[in-house]
């Protein structure tokens, strides 16, 4: 045999090379499919945390929630939780579209415990409902005011 015929020959096949082979193809599936999981992982992570702020925002108005809302920290009333009681009060107070005057809608506020916020709780009372879309004002100047439709 000659030296020309061994270079044509294949190489015997060497058992730690093909071994070598097979872990590396196996480390590297092994790689991919953690890369998938831990793309998965932050997905589920992300999922997770917007479902607790919504969570956290549905115990703040239930009021249910360990931690309360700030404007639930003071008895006093103002802006949007203003509106929120103060509609409640005449929707579960008053026939639908029937009006009222809106200092005896704040005498009905006081009676129930709330206090409004401000230098003047009656100007800012009337403020807060005359801008609101949840209530509509009856005729001009009038005073009167009722849930809107």
């Amino acid at each position: 045999m000659e030296a020309s015929d061994l270079d044509l020959a294949e190489p015997p096949e060497d058992p730690v090379l093909e071994e070598w082979r097979e872990l590396r193809a196996r480390v590297e599936r092994q790689r991919d499919r953690a890369d998938r999981m831990r793309a998965l992982a932050d997905q589920l992570q992300h999922r997770a945390a917007e479902g607790e702020r919504l969570l956290e925002e549905m115990e703040s108005l239930l009021g249910v929630s360990a931690q309360l809302a700030l404007e639930t920290l003071t008895e006093e009333l103002r802006g949007r939780r203003l509106l929120e009681v103060a509609t409640r009060l005449l929707a579960a107070e008053l026939e639908p579209g029937e009006a009222i005057h809106y200092r005896d809608w704040y005498e009905r506020l006081c009676q129930r415990g709330h206090r409004v916020s401000g230098r003047d709780p009656l100007a800012n009372f009337l403020a807060h409902i005359s801008k609101a879309p949840e209530v509509e004002g009856v005729g001009s100047r009038t005073g009167l005011y009722r849930l809107a439709s």
